[in-house]
Order: structure tokens, then sequence, then C-alpha cells
């Protein structure tokens, strides 16, 4: 593009969030508040602008109202765009709102009892703020040592002489911590307002969550992860955002739990395009497939010569996957003989023996990973499914009833959900009902308030889901319903799916990022370095996908208790005033 064109497409959409940032009403009332409660009277407007293929350049202005700081970062940033002949793909624009002096010390104790990149405040070293760090820039630049609960101070060096800054030198006593809200610009001319809220802090208001959006989440992540296969269908297996490091290791399991989530994208999508890459993908998985004899066969991670019940368990669940969503049997032969391995490697009690070593097939690992257990008799279920011996439904449900006796709830295991509602497909005890319903309703209070976006927890609900709502519908018999909290159930669904957003790499977090355009739109892990590895994207898309899926048989369960919770309480209100009325008649 011509350097006109460049400098027309910023100004458009720098016009365009202008005037949306300027009718929002919360603005004045915000900005006027901390003018108000602090000795800092300058309003402070910051302009981050990027192509996508480099970190945001961000400038700042402070003035006395909104309209001069304005100005002043846009024509800091034009010149930026000019200068640099830069492509404007993403524009945003954040106002201060709140801002306090503190002791460099105090900030090391607020960093200290934040999670690991979740300390969620910027930092200005002067009054004037030439040197000044939005929150986005401080945690997705890596300059915060959570490590040592402290600023980096080369890190900083480095930051500020690249961006041109040469008037910061070191950290001094005290600092300015502030807050902002955020609004962002788009590729598509769209424009959004950030959440100003600490727990949502600087993404964008989604307002109620709907099927279309989670489709269009489902189907970017999963984009992600399509892209991330080589032509010999091996995944890049995964990035630090922050730096840019790409993971060197691999690992053949979670390779196979990634395929079902591709499997998914082609359910949700119909996107014919991604079969050679699905196809690709399972070829490169049965590279690491071992069969003995003709009744074996083992999934076998090569890098440490091991055989992993779990790996054996999600090659069963990917390939059952893969024959319904296709319609083939081919690969029933492979999951009859992996089935027949997981079997081996049940003991009596209905347990698992974990780890095989290889070549030599002798028993190395007795307990190795408390997921491999419910993977396993999720496996051996769907085993059942394709094949219908019964001999590998009944070592499921020897495994659920080993789970049970054992108290298998208190791990919180989304794959013992998956299992509990495969088995029941086929035997719906109410023994194997209570536990399924047991399971997510003991953890709904850690579930509900866990602060990070701990993937699998929509999986352990929404497969607990199905179960429930299955009991429902074929009133099959459960004692254990009525102590079951449906109410707080849904709640939970319903905050996981908006909460776990956070973790959804949308353009206004990504653009801070080492290499923006190739981690926006998908998943990660924040507090591990805003970690993206395949099977972190594997189970955020579970999660969605079977939110997605029933979306509509969700809203109307939920909506259908929150209406029921709406009349309990006018029943008590009028109780309470019938009371009240019933006293007064007695009393006077």
């Amino acid at each position: 593009m011509k350097k006109t064109e460049l400098l027309t497409e910023f100004d458009k959409k720098c016009a365009a969030l202008r005037q949306f940032v300027f009718a929002d009403p919360y603005i004045a009332e915000s900005t006027g508040e901390y003018k108000l409660t602090t000795l800092f009277k300058n309003s402070v407007v910051f302009i981050s602008v990027t192509d996508g293929k480099e970190r945001a350049a961000v400038f700042n202005c402070a003035a006395p109202t909104i309209e001069q700081a304005w100005d002043g970062a846009y024509a800091l940033a034009k010149k930026y765009v000019s200068d640099k002949k830069l492509q404007t793909l993403w524009l945003k624009a954040d106002i201060m709102n709140d801002c306090r002096i503190s002791d460099y010390a105090a900030v090391r104790q607020d960093i200290k009892r934040s999670r690991e990149y979740f300390y969620k405040r910027g930092i200005s070293f002067d009054a004037e703020f030439y040197t000044a760090l939005l929150e986005a820039q401080l945690n997705c630049g890596g300059l915060i040592d959570y490590k040592a609960k402290a600023l980096d101070l080369d890190k900083l060096r480095e930051y500020f002489a690249a961006a041109g800054n040469d008037m910061f030198v070191s950290i001094p006593e005290q600092v300015i911590t502030f807050t902002t809200i955020g609004y962002i610009c788009d590729e598509d001319m769209k424009t959004y307002k950030l959440y100003p809220d600490e727990e949502n802090y600087g993404r964008r208001i989604t307002g109620e969550i709907n099927a279309a959006q989670l489709g269009d989440v489902i189907a970017r992540s999963s984009e992600y992860l399509s892209k991330c296969l080589d032509e010999n269908g091996r995944f890049d297996y995964g990035v630090n955002p922050v730096t840019g490091e790409h993971f060197t290791s691999y690992n053949i399991l979670r390779h196979t739990g990634t395929i079902w989530s591709i499997i998914m994208q082609y359910r949700a999508t119909g996107n014919e395009a991604l079969i050679p890459k699905i196809e690709s993908a399972i070829d490169f998985m049965l590279q690491s497939v071992e069969q003995p004899d003709d009744d074996h066969a083992y999934l076998v991670e090569r890098k440490s010569d091991e055989i992993k019940l779990g790996g054996n368990a999600v090659m069963i669940i990917t390939l059952s996957a893969y024959m319904e969503v296709f319609g083939t049997d081919k690969y029933n032969e492979l999951i009859r003989r992996t089935a027949n391995s997981i079997l081996d490697m049940q003991e009596e009690n209905g347990s698992y023996f974990h780890v095989l070593s290889f070549p030599d097939y002798e028993r190395k690992d007795r307990d190795r990973i408390v997921y491999y257990d419910g993977e396993a008799t999720f496996a051996l279920a769907k085993a059942y499914g394709v094949l219908k011996d019964e001999k590998y439904l009944s070592a499921a449900k020897k495994a659920l009833d080993y789970f049970i006796a054992n108290g298998y709830t208190r791990f919180c295991d989304h794959w013992i959900a998956y299992a509990v509602n495969e088995v029941t497909l086929y035997d719906p005890q109410e023994k194997y009902l209570t536990f399924g319903l047991k399971n997510a309703n003991e953890n709904l209070n850690r579930i509900f308030n866990q602060d990070t976006t701990f993937h699998t927890f929509l999986e352990l609900l929404m497969a607990t889901f199905e179960l429930y709502s299955r009991i429902i519908r074929d009133n099959l018999p459960t004692s254990y319903l009525n102590r079951f909290n449906a109410d707080y159930f849904m709640r939970t669904i319903f905050r996981r799916i908006h909460y776990m957003l956070n973790g959804y790499l949308y353009p206004e977090i990504a653009m801070y990022m080492h290499d923006p355009l190739e981690v926006v739109y998908t998943f990660c892990v924040r507090h591990d370095s805003y970690r993206i590895r395949i099977d972190d994207v594997q189970h955020y898309i579970g999660g969605y996908f079977s939110a997605y899926s029933h979306f509509d048989e969700l809203k109307e369960h939920f909506d259908k208790l929150v209406k029921q919770a709406a009349i309990r309480e006018e029943d008590k209100q009028a109780d309470d005033r019938a009371e009240f009325v019933k006293w007064i008649i007695e009393n006077t």
C-alpha cells in the first residue's frame, strides 16, 4: 500500500474508534473520579497500533482534557505509522480511569500476591507519564519477573530503548500504578469496549453468550490447530507467545488427543479442506503404533520408550470419533487390539497399571497420572460402542466401581465425567448415575470460584450436563437427584463458558505478544507465560464444542431454573410480608 493509503487506513480506524470512545458515557464520569480523589489532574490516553507482524507500538499523552490527551497520542501514533509505512491491522485506545502513587516496595508485594501474569495494573515511572506501560505491555512483554516478585530492570531498559524512549533509567522508589478503560478497532473495522473490571480486565465485552459466538471461537481456535500441522502430519507442539520461542519437545499422546479437536472442527463446519489434515495427523500417529501380535496394539512414546495407558485410551477415543463422523469401520481392528491392551493393564480390583516399558512391554510405573484412569474407562466404553463386545463394557464398569469405592470425585476429573456418561448410555445403573452427578456436584464451589481458566472444568461440566439431561429426559432412577444442586450447576456452566474466554487471545491481547498474527484467536494458559500448546487448545475446544452442540438445551434448562428461582424468591417475599402483617395484627 502507498503511504497515503496507509495513513488513510490509520485515520479511518482512529476516527471510528474516537467516535466510539467519546460516545461512551462512562468516560467522563470515570476519569472525573480519579481527578477528584488524587493529586493527578491530567487525563491520560494511550493509543496502540500494530500491523500484526510485531508487538504493538504504544503512544500516550497526558493533558488537562481527554480530547487534548487523545489528540496528543494520536499525533505521535500517526507519525509512527507514517515513518514506518505501517499497515494498521489493529488500533487500540486506553483511557486512564484510576491511578495511585505507590511505593515500589508495595508494588512488589502486590506482584507477590498475584498469580504469575495476573498483576493487572499499568505502571508509570514518572508523573508526566513519559515512561508509562500498560498492564498488557508489562505482562505480554514479560517485563515482570514473577519468580523474583519484581519488575525486570534489564528487560524494562531493553523495552524502552526499542521504543526509542531514552528517559527511563531505573525504577524509582515511588511509581504511579493505574488502570484504564480500553477500546479496540479490529481488522474488520468493528469496535469493541473492553472489560474494566479486574476479573475480565482488558478483553472485549461480549455481553450475553450465544451459540454464534461459541461457534466462531471454536472455528478460529481449531483453525489455529489445523495450521499447526506440517506436511508430514506433525503439529507445531507449542509456543511461548511472550518470547516467540517454540517448544522443541513432542508428546504423541497429546498429538493424538488434538486430532480429536480437528475432527470436532470438521463436524461443526463441514470444511472439506480439513479431511486431508485429519488423515495426515492420524497417519503420523500410526507411525508410533506397535502391534506385537494379532490381539494387541500399543501407542509408543518414542522419546521415552514408554507405553502410557492414557495414550492407548486417547487413540481409541480419537479413532472412534473419526469413524463416527466419517461413517467408516476402517479402524475397528486397531481399536479391538488397543482395547485388549488396556484390559491387560487393568488390575483385578478395577484399577489400572499406568506405564509399560518398550520394547519389552514390562510393567514400569504403577501410577503416573490419575487422568489415565478416566481416559482408559472412557476408551473401553467407546470400544464397546464400536465393537459391541461385552468384555469392554464389563471392564469399564469394574473401573467405575473402583472409582466409587475409592472416592474419585475428589480429583475433579473431566475424563471421569466422560467415562460415566458413556457407560450409562448402555447401563444406567443408579450407582453410576449418582457417581456421575456427585463428580460435578461435590466440585461446584471449586469450579465456580476457580480464578484461572482451567480448561478441563468445562469438559467435566458438559459431560455431566449430558448425563443430567438424559436422567431428566428418560426419567432414570437416581435418588441423588434430590441432592443435586441443578441451579448452581447451570450457573457454573454459564460462568465457566464466559470466564474461559479470558484464555482466548483476542487481538486486544495478542497485539502485545511477540508475533501477534501467529497467536491471535487461539487459547492460552495465562498463568504459565500465556503458554499455547496443542493439548491446551484441544481441551478448550472440547468444552466449548460440547456447549455449542447443546446450547439451546443449556439455555432452556438455565432459563427454567432461573425462572423457578425467581418464583421461589417471590414466594419467600410474599411469606415474609404475610408474617409481618400477621405480627402487626397480633400486636396492635
